[in-house]
């Protein structure tokens, strides 16, 4: 449905003063601030992040280390597998994991897909939607033996998709346990069709992409200084118009993220498409949750998945952008509960 005029300027103005807030944070003051948050990221006891873990290790897929987190029961009865997005990593996760702590009937599980946070760094071209599906499916086997309960599928952005990915590719044994379904703020066709990621497709856009994924790691210390400027406005535009604290810590993740992550899974989300995981989905329950305000999978996007789907129940946050989780944390941990319940 096309946007109203009212609707359109809103947006518009939405944008400005995401904008204009995250230019105001750049001063030297918080760019020193930022550097520290950086550095603490993944420390496990600074939050926001991820916090008092029981357990955490390495699984190797195919000598690849994929770093993997732990809090809660290991005899719960449901196990939620949590894949973050677009050069984050899991610690985006937090507050969801905070949230389900304190119930007996329930795990968290999280893993850092390839190139992203404590997991291994990998070339562009192995920065693919099938290898990280693949990359979850090695912690699933290595941490959930087939007697050890249901399995939930949570997934924000890139997350999703790696979701799809992997409902749609699974063993038999290991499908047959995933219960149900979170799909927050993806897609199920190609990024590119549809929102933001159409735009950077242009010549320019691909050139730039091109050049930034030749660049060698020497060169990483004259990125971080460039990104420390260029993050938090990035940050501010596909979030929502989180607080400080959440704006610096979502920038400290695109900080975080190598060159040639940021190139390959924007080269693969671009042109991947996951319509084929439509005949397993229909026999999931589970939501679709997408932001009023999100410029990178509109809504078009997530009426989509739920067309095919069948089952997905849609939920929209209003005034909320692409990053809901960290926008507004306490409806994706709603929303959970909620998926857990059905399933």
């Amino acid at each position: 449905m096309p946007l109203s005029l009212a609707s359109t300027i809103d947006i518009h103005m939405y944008k400005r003063k995401r904008v204009a807030a995250a230019y105001r944070g750049q001063g030297r003051t918080h760019r020193a601030t930022q550097r520290l948050v950086h550095q603490r990221l993944h420390d496990h006891e600074t939050a926001p992040g991820l916090g008092n873990l029981d357990a955490k290790g390495e699984v190797d897929n195919d000598g690849v280390d994929i770093a993997w987190y732990e809090v809660g029961n290991p005899n719960a009865d449901v196990t939620v597998v949590f894949i973050h997005g677009y050069c984050l990593s899991s610690e985006g996760w937090c507050d969801q994991v905070e949230h389900l702590r304190g119930r007996s009937d329930v795990r968290s599980l999280l893993v850092d897909v390839r190139g992203h946070g404590l997991s291994s760094r990998v070339p562009a071209s192995n920065c693919t939607i099938d290898a990280a599906a693949d990359d979850v499916l090695a912690v699933i086997l290595e941490r959930l033996p087939k007697d050890n309960g249901r399995i939930v599928v949570v997934g924000h952005s890139l997350g999703g998709m790696i979701a799809l990915n992997l409902i749609r590719r699974a063993p038999q044994d290991i499908f047959e346990r995933i219960s149900g379904a979170l799909l927050i703020s993806t897609s199920m066709r190609r990024f590119s069709d549809k929102g933001v990621t159409r735009l950077l497709q242009s010549r320019v856009a691909k050139a730039f992409y091109s050049a930034i994924g030749r660049v060698p790691d020497k060169f990483n210390r004259l990125r971080f200084g460039i990104a420390q400027v260029v993050a938090p406005t990035l940050a501010a535009l596909v979030a929502g118009f989180p607080q400080m604290e959440r704006l610096q810590f979502h920038t400290a993740m695109l900080l975080d993220t190598p060159l040639a992550s940021f190139v390959g899974y924007f080269d693969d989300l671009t042109e991947h498409a996951e319509f084929d995981a439509e005949g397993r989905l229909k026999t999931l329950h589970g939501q679709v949750i997408i932001g009023s305000m999100d410029i990178v999978t509109p809504m078009s996007q997530a009426e989509l998945i739920c067309e095919k789907w069948g089952q997905g129940e849609l939920k929209v946050i209003d005034g909320s952008g692409h990053m809901v989780i960290l926008e507004e944390p306490e409806q994706i941990s709603q929303a959970i509960d909620e998926v857990i319940s059905a399933a």
